[in-house]
């Protein structure tokens, strides 16, 4: 017989968790660019509807980075942690309250052993998402150019951003749900994919599903949020050293490119996000392929994890390209965002002087 260190992670002896407070955790790791911003936006919009349900929003935050980076940073203990989340749940909802933590920046740790302590004191159940690896690869490259949180990342060409993916390891969804189940068990992990498809009513409505919420009377509309800046807006901003600037000045320049994007340059359509030939595209999928397989069979029942078809062979890509005269750069781009800064008061031009 094969020893216990041999066997697969799902077929190993699950530790036995008699958990302290009895509530239910739902803890929603992501992953990225699977409507996650959407999800938090409704959470934190109906925070006051959801605790009249019963379900208890740490901080009234549809996401709490900040409150899981102090557990991971080691500012919290595992224990200080989950007394926090006991604690706001019995005062703002009450003891038989489930608790909903989202953060999706979660699914990149890789010490993901840390949040199996929580079982030692909640009922808790893992929430996480699937696109298709082409699709969020990217998606997720447009992001990082787009909000520049990782100047390792942020400046990339895509040829350069598609070499590095293996350092994406969640989106190894087979290895990723193994480690998951492992730690948690395969009846706690639930699992969606983002696909229209298998998303009929959206990826806010099928997050509430998740939680056991399936009467919405009275709560907001699902929004839509995350807009994407065009190809080309996105190439010059890859330019710009947004990254050493502060989150709310960058926010400030990236704004202001959006409505020039939109405005001035004229991409007020949907804008191609594809960025992949066939060729690369098949090529990236059949790094995961296997991978896919035996996830769709072991979670889902089935031979295929993605139903959406690929993109047609003629399908236009998205052109990373910006004129390479240093006048034509200025005057398409510099100016207009300049005055669109002035525009929204983020810089006040000097009066014309009149002395001489």
């Amino acid at each position: 017989m094969l020893s216990a260190m041999k066997l697969p992670s799902w077929l190993r002896p699950q530790p036995k968790f008699a958990p302290k407070f009895g509530q239910q955790l739902f803890v929603h790791i992501g992953c990225h660019r699977t409507g996650t911003t959407s999800i938090q936006n409704y959470l934190r919009t109906n925070a006051a509807l959801l605790a009249k349900r019963g379900y208890y929003l740490p901080f009234g935050r549809g996401r709490q980075s900040a409150f899981v980076s102090r557990l991971f940073d080691g500012e919290l203990s595992v224990e200080e942690f989950a007394e926090q989340l006991h604690a706001g749940a019995l005062e703002h909802v009450g003891a038989a309250a489930k608790i909903v933590l989202s953060d999706e920046d979660i699914s990149q740790k890789t010490n993901l052993e840390l949040l199996q302590g929580l079982r030692h004191f909640f009922d808790v159940k893992i929430i996480f998402s699937m696109r298709r690896q082409d699709i969020w690869l990217e998606s997720w490259y447009f992001q990082n150019v787009k909000w520049q949180w990782n100047p390792a990342l942020s400046h990339l060409t895509w040829d350069a951003f598609l070499g590095v993916r293996e350092q994406f390891h969640w989106i190894d969804y087979a290895a990723h749900l193994g480690r998951l189940e492992a730690l948690f068990g395969r009846e706690n992990l639930l699992l969606s994919v983002f696909e229209k498809r298998q998303m009929p009513e959206g990826p806010v409505v099928g997050f509430c599903h998740q939680l056991g919420l399936t009467d919405l009377d009275g709560f907001s509309t699902p929004p839509h949020v995350n807009s994407s800046l065009s190809a080309e807006m996105t190439e010059f901003l890859r330019h710009l050293p947004l990254d050493a600037v502060e989150t709310s000045a960058r926010a400030v320049f990236r704004n202001a490119l959006d409505r020039v994007d939109r405005s001035v340059l004229g991409h007020t359509a949907k804008q191609s996000e594809r960025l992949m030939s066939p060729e690369a595209r098949s090529h990236v999928l059949e790094q995961y392929a296997a991978g896919n397989r035996r996830v769709a069979k072991r979670y889902f029942g089935r031979q295929d994890l993605f139903l959406d078809p690929l993109p047609k062979p003629e399908t236009p890509l998205a052109t990373l390209d910006i004129p390479s005269e240093s006048e034509a750069v200025v005057a398409r781009y510099v100016g207009p965002m300049l005055m669109q800064l002035v525009q929204d008061d983020k810089l006040v031009l000097p009066e014309t002087s009149t002395k001489r």
